[in-house]
């Protein structure tokens, strides 16, 4: 009993160790699980400091690797851009439309008629949103105001023939629009000049005879008009004259030549003398018009032509140059009284034109065309970058006129800008390669047979308009020059000026 009592003392003075032994093993194990905690968080923290920087160095050393290449890559990704801008400008140029929203479960005829109907829209957002400026697609052109000049100029030329009726001097006949604006293609200029070819008659009982001087030159620059006498006998009461050439000394005494005496320096007609009567004649033609009343026109001094100003209601200028013409035989070549150059043409020089010819080709050539004249396009954009250049505008022209009688009409709209006026660029490189640029109408099989040429423009041979370029230093200027037609029409292209 005292062990059992001794026992029982000693377990309620002792404590507990085993429940306090686990207490605070319990606390240890928790502080070391959040030493443990922050142990690992820093330890994940410096893995990721040290995979970053690893990163790091890696592209610090690819840029390295890759830095004596920049040129190269730098020149890759600008030739990239460069086609992939030239071809979105191809692309919306074309009109070429984007039918991927199209349902697939849309039948054919419905797509067709959605592109029949989009078709126009996608035409002209095309022709808007295109790199040109507006200034190269006009809305309106010179051709109406053109016509309009030329209506008034056929009714003058009524006037005057009445005028003369019952006078020995040059009969005007018709008048033809010739030029840039009557070929369609006028630069863009706020002032055009209207010129017009004024056909003169031979007045009755004398002839004129067409002088062509050197055979072997084609078109002959020195031709002259000789003015003869002719036989009227059997015809003086229908013609109201006596006959100049056996008639008494007389009977002709109140019959004189007025041609043969104010306009010809040996028997040949004078261009300059020419120029001043009709001038005189077209002032006094006006006071008989009723437009007289409404409008104004002045005329200025010119030796070769006579040049108006004529200022309508609306206080709108225009400048008009009348040129003569004397046709040869039937065909659409005339001695004209246009310089071939500037001050130093003789006054009884005429020298041969086809100015008629060109109006008449592309006359038609715009009825056979599809599309309303959109190939005058080529003639405006060239013209504008050819500005200082020695190239001539007649030179380019007579390029395109033999690209539109090589390529069909069809090939000549608008989708196919780019392709026709790299062919105009080839075309024209490949003629300065050779020295060589053929005249359109001088030994051309091409040339339309609705163009009626001299016997001897159809049988000679081909003229060539590029043989100044014989000379090396000429030949080499134009080998540049193409190089700055090339890169003005690129940036033409890209940035519309």
């Amino acid at each position: 009993m005292a062990l059992a009592f001794v026992f029982s003392l000693l377990a309620q003075r002792v404590p507990c160790v085993g429940d306090y032994l686990d207490e605070e093993t319990l606390n240890r194990m928790q502080q070391r699980e959040e030493y443990l905690q922050e142990q690992m968080t820093k330890l994940l923290l410096e893995i990721e400091e040290m995979e970053m920087a690893r990163s790091r160095m890696g592209l610090q050393a690819l840029l390295f690797a890759l830095l004596p290449y920049w040129k190269t890559v730098s020149v890759l990704c600008l030739f990239v851009f460069l086609f992939w801008f030239v071809w979105k400008i191809h692309k919306k140029f074309r009109g070429i439309e984007d039918n991927s929203d199209v349902e697939s479960s849309s039948s054919e005829e419905q797509q067709q008629e959605q592109q029949e109907q989009q078709e126009p829209v996608v035409e002209v957002e095309a022709k808007d949103e295109f790199v040109f400026a507006e200034e190269f697609w006009p809305i309106h052109t010179h051709q109406e105001d053109g016509e309009h000049i030329l209506s008034l100029l056929r009714h003058l030329i009524d006037i005057c023939q009445y005028i003369v009726a019952d006078t020995f001097y040059p009969v005007p006949a018709h008048t033809t629009g010739v030029g840039s604006v009557y070929e369609g293609w006028c630069p863009l200029v706020n002032k055009p000049v209207f010129c017009v070819v004024v056909s003169l008659l031979a007045p009755r009982g004398h002839t004129f005879h067409p002088d062509l001087g050197a055979p072997e030159e084609l078109p002959a620059r020195n031709s002259r008009v000789r003015v003869e006498l002719e036989c009227t006998c059997g015809r003086e009461q229908e013609m109201r004259m006596r006959c100049f050439l056996h008639a008494s000394a007389e009977e002709l005494r109140n019959q004189q030549s007025n041609v043969l005496r104010n306009l010809c320096t040996d028997s040949y007609l004078d261009v300059e003398k020419t120029a001043q009567w009709f001038q005189k004649l077209i002032r006094n033609a006006w006071k008989y018009t009723h437009l007289s009343a409404m409008c104004s026109m002045n005329v200025t001094q010119s030796k070769r032509s006579c040049r108006l100003q004529v200022t309508d209601v609306y206080k709108k200028i225009f400048l008009v140059e009348m040129l003569f013409g004397v046709q040869q035989d039937d065909t659409d070549i005339f001695l004209s009284s246009q310089e071939t150059e500037v001050g130093t043409t003789p006054s009884t020089i005429w020298p041969q034109s086809c100015t008629v010819a060109e109006v008449k080709f592309f006359l038609l050539v715009a009825a056979r065309a599809e599309e309303r004249n959109f190939y005058i396009r080529y003639m405006q954009v060239c013209t504008y970058i050819l500005a200082g250049l020695n190239f001539s505008v007649y030179e380019l022209k007579t390029v395109l006129m033999h690209l539109l009688t090589a390529i069909p009409l069809e090939g000549w709209h608008r989708s196919y800008f780019l392709e026709r006026i790299d062919d105009i660029l080839r075309y024209l490189r490949c003629c300065v390669e050779e020295k060589h640029l053929g005249h359109f109408f001088i030994g051309n099989e091409d040339v339309p047979a609705e163009i009626i040429l001299p016997q001897d423009f159809r049988e000679s041979e081909p003229l060539n308009l590029f043989e100044h370029l014989e000379d090396p230093e000429r030949h080499k200027q134009a080998l540049q020059e193409l190089e700055e037609l090339q890169d003005r029409l690129l940036s033409l292209l890209i940035y519309g000026k």
